[in-house]
């Protein structure tokens, strides 16, 4: 098949690569004497509406991943047309992807695989703190380049390529990399990214996947029901902290994985120095679910009244909703009636979260409630986990909020931030953001 000379004022030099969505090619951009990767897509999948809607959308992504630049993401340079076919162009890697790699035989030791893998999860740490998930993290989407710098592809078109569009006509490829809750269809987050970064670990330190069949179908059903061998038991010379973090890493229940890209590293590092790493906690909830939280959420003026604490004000924002494992706490210091009302709180701060309730209404939100059990028990470390959650997430909203240009909702969390979070050191990394 031929190619064009040119795609807008890239020289086309040839094809990288094609699938379902369009064609790779390396270009040249002569302004500034660059090699650079144009990905176009087909035309024929613009066509009906839902085409163009799922284009917009792919245009608004790929315009914020694009203000966004780190060692560890290939960039993307511009968006465009050209003679009526939608391109975008990125930067070039000079190197392999990492399933090239695995299927040249390339067996990778452990301080290689941390190295690696702690190298995805720093460009994750840093695109997730913009409210951006990849949501299609595989070995096909890392390159290596010959300097050896890990590089993530892919940021904000992995949705498309993902898409029903895509789909029509073509052989899905297999969901081995896929998150639970992607397999069933459910709404992803970071922690469906940091899954697939997992099972990544997972292949690099055994040399299998964790979730082998077959067919496609079988290898849902296990990613959904299957619970992997120990790496361990496939690789004799790993450390037992292996088997506690994949085991972390992999959890069916997005709320018993690795919360963070930050913690997923942290205890990789761990893992790689031989110290212990802690495996997943136990859910805090059983049965129930949502019933459970609206029946907690019931007591909460109850038990303000019965503790006699005035909870903290705190204004309305919405957030997204998330729930926390219960943290293993040393023996209690306190009272046997101080030590229920802690525990009643602590269950109506979960159940907050899990509806969403994370600084409103007031009297009644998560933040509220572990302020409260910071009063009777200030050391307890559930409350200052809790906190640091509400505070992240209000932060990272913040920063979302302004880099899609929604400046003035930006400045009324600022405003919020000043009021509830006044001496965090993330305030000030706020304001210097917002400075014009």
């Amino acid at each position: 098949m031929s190619h064009p000379d040119t795609i807008g004022k890239y020289n086309i030099e040839g094809v990288l690569g094609k699938g379902a969505m369009g064609v790779v090619y390396k270009g040249f951009d002569p302004n500034i004497a660059r090699p650079v990767a144009i990905k176009t897509i087909h035309k024929s999948l613009l066509d009906s509406e839902m085409g163009q809607e799922m284009l917009r959308r792919f245009q608004t992504e790929a315009q914020a991943v694009g203000k966004l630049t780190h060692a560890n993401i290939v960039g993307i340079y511009e968006f465009d047309q050209f003679q009526g076919t939608p391109y975008f162009v990125m930067e070039y890697v000079e190197g392999k992807d990492l399933k090239t790699l695995i299927k040249e035989g390339k067996e990778y030791t452990l301080d290689e695989a941390i190295q690696v893998i702690s190298a995805v999860l720093d460009g994750l740490d840093y695109v997730h703190e913009f409210g951006i998930v990849h949501r299609d993290i595989k070995p096909a989407n890392i390159f290596i380049t010959n300097k050896g710098v890990v590089k993530i592809a892919d940021f904000g078109i992995a949705r498309m390529d993902n898409s029903e569009l895509t789909q029509v006509g073509s052989v899905l490829g297999t969901p081995s990399y896929m998150s639970p809750e992607q397999c069933i269809g459910a709404g992803v987050d970071e922690r469906s990214d940091l899954f697939s970064t997992g099972v990544m670990l997972y292949e690099l330190l055994t040399g299998k996947k964790p979730f082998r069949a077959d067919q496609a179908t079988a290898i849902i059903n296990n990613v959904i029901n299957l619970k992997p061998q120990n790496p361990t038991a496939l690789n004799k010379s790993l450390p037992g902290s292996c088997d506690h973090l994949m085991k972390k890493a992999l959890a069916k229940n997005a709320n018993q994985r690795y919360q963070t890209a930050a913690e997923f590293k942290e205890d990789l590092i761990k893992c790689g120095n031989g110290q212990h790493v802690y495996g997943p906690q136990a859910p805090w909830y059983i049965g129930g679910g949502i019933a459970a939280a609206v029946i907690v959420l019931a007591t909460v003026g109850a038990i303000a009244l019965k503790g006699g604490d005035e909870p903290n004000a705190a204004k309305n924002l919405d957030d997204t909703p998330v729930v926390v494992a219960k943290v293993q706490e040393p023996v209690s210091r306190l009272s046997v009636q101080d030590q229920e009302k802690v525990d009643r709180l602590l269950d109506v701060a979960r159940a907050h979260f899990l509806v969403g309730r994370l600084v409103s209404p007031q009297g009644s939100n998560a933040l509220d409630a572990y302020r409260m059990v910071l009063d009777t028990d200030p050391k307890n470390r559930q409350a200052e986990q809790g906190i640091a959650e509400v505070k992240t997430r209000f932060f990272k909203r913040a920063k979302i909020l302004w880099m899609q240009g929604e400046h003035e909702e930006a400045k009324q969390h600022l405003a919020l931030a000043q009021q509830l979070f006044s001496n965090d050191p993330e305030l000030i990394q706020l304001q210097q953001l917002m400075q014009p």
